[in-house]
């Protein structure tokens, strides 16, 4: 592939949009408390006596796979997460976490995950479909022009938010 720069834009961008998304939940105890889950017992690390995700991991790692998805489609099946992306609710319900097509229906979707607080769920689908441009990433790097990236050696790989 012949879009080397590109493809370091786009990951550049979309970790600046996850780191976003962390700061937000980080800044508002309230909100990281909400979307904390224990992993179910097939998820969880056997290591763990619990182990836990947040939604914000989930959420982090939908966006990302979903802005690399739009520039270069055939890299989204490449993006791995260490979290699925079902979330259950309050009510007991599984739902699959996908970024929508436009804020209003991501907000929805996280409305019902988030047991039907829309205020939280408005909040980070904003962040989610905001437009980062490269210089909104504080980086004190050039970017070459252009190079060759092999797809079949490259793997992503996200693990957004550290428990500790």
């Amino acid at each position: 592939m012949r879009n080397g720069s590109k493809l370091l834009k786009v990951l550049l961008q979309a970790s600046e949009k996850a780191a976003n998304i962390a700061r937000i939940c980080r800044q508002k105890e309230a909100l990281f408390q909400l979307l904390v889950q224990e992993k179910s017992l097939e998820e969880k690390n056997p290591r763990f006596f619990q182990d836990f995700k947040t939604l914000a991991d989930v959420l982090i790692q939908e966006t990302i796979r979903h802005d690399i998805e739009i520039e270069f489609p055939e890299l989204a099946k490449i993006v791995q997460g260490e979290e699925t992306n079902v979330f259950s609710n309050t009510l007991g319900e599984s739902i699959i976490v996908e970024i929508c097509s436009c804020s209003k229906d991501t907000t929805q979707l996280l409305t019902k995950v988030m047991g039907n607080d829309a205020v939280a769920a408005e909040l980070l689908a904003a962040e989610v479909h905001k437009d980062i441009q490269l210089s909104d990433v504080p980086i004190t790097l050039d970017i070459p022009n252009d190079f060759d990236v092999n797809i079949e050696d490259l793997g992503i790989w996200i693990d957004p938010i550290g428990k500790d």
